[in-house]
């Protein structure tokens, strides 16, 4: 069997084991680089938390970005990567767990006083103030203070109730009134108030009766006057044919007017049933 060479590297070989080598630092770099954006990323919403930031009021322009610089490319003529070679393993990111603390905000008594946000840019949101811490309850030794009673005010004297007078019966009611000295009741229209009169007939020293025409037909409302003397002693109105009359003793001159026409007549006390006709 014939005995072969030893094994030289060639001159392909070594080009791609240059290019290989080229692409790993590259690939490094990318990482390192993205690893870099994670932290910053990482501290900036802790930045913002720690101290709100200060807006200008006359924002200076902005400049524009830098590109970003793009992964040399590769050198001309160089050759692919060769099937069936394996790439080394990329270097492993840091965890975020090594990022620096954010820095400590300096108390709010010693911090300037933030500008006013210019318009169009929302202004930072303030954080809440602490709460209230509770005043401590009083020693257990000492009582505590009761507040005085209000004052009370004295019951209000009742006011005495309003006397109405009551109201007057009716014109036509069969009850007892007054006419200066004499009192009258005037009635008998119904067969009931005959009868209540001639109950009450004892208690009047006069009466009268007033009725028209042949047959006697009762009247009502017959204007009455009494004189006495040539003077008036008492006016009323006779609500019916019959009235009692109780007025001190003595002679009287009746004038009685009804529809216009009037008739007189002399009366004395404990004269009954004395009757005017028209």
């Amino acid at each position: 069997m014939p005995q072969l060479p030893p094994f030289a590297p060639t001159r392909s070989l070594q080009v791609v084991e240059a290019r290989l080598a080229r692409r790993t630092r590259v690939k490094r770099l990318v990482l390192a680089l993205g690893a870099g954006a994670v932290a910053l990323l990482a501290l900036v919403p802790a930045a913002s938390h720690a101290q709100a930031p200060v807006v200008d009021a006359n924002p200076a322009p902005a400049t524009p970005a830098a590109p970003a610089t793009a992964a040399p490319a590769p050198a001309p003529g160089a050759m692919a990567p060769t099937p069936g070679v394996t790439t080394p393993p990329a270097t492993s990111v840091p965890p975020a767990a090594t990022v620096p603390p954010a820095t400590t905000v300096p108390p709010a008594a010693t911090m300037p006083p933030a500008a006013e946000p210019a318009p169009g840019i929302a202004a930072p949101a303030t954080a809440a103030p602490p709460p209230t811490a509770s005043p401590m309850p009083a020693p257990t030794g000492t009582p505590p203070a009761v507040p005085a009673p209000p004052p009370v005010a004295a019951p209000a004297q009742p006011r005495p109730p309003l006397t109405v007078p009551p109201a007057p019966p009716a014109r036509d009611a069969m009850v007892q009134r007054q006419a200066g000295q004499v009192a009258y009741i005037c009635g008998g229209v119904a067969e009931d108030e005959q009868v209540a009169l001639q109950s009450q007939a004892r208690k009047y020293n006069m009466s009268l009766l007033f009725t028209q025409g042949a047959r006697g037909e009762y009247l009502s409302d017959v204007d009455v006057k009494l004189m006495r003397g040539g003077r008036e002693v008492a006016s009323f109105v006779a609500d019916g044919p019959r009235c009692l009359l109780k007025a001190p003793s003595g002679t009287y001159n009746v004038r009685a007017t009804y529809q216009g026409r009037t008739k007189t007549m002399t009366v004395s006390t404990n004269s009954k049933n004395a009757q005017m006709r028209w």
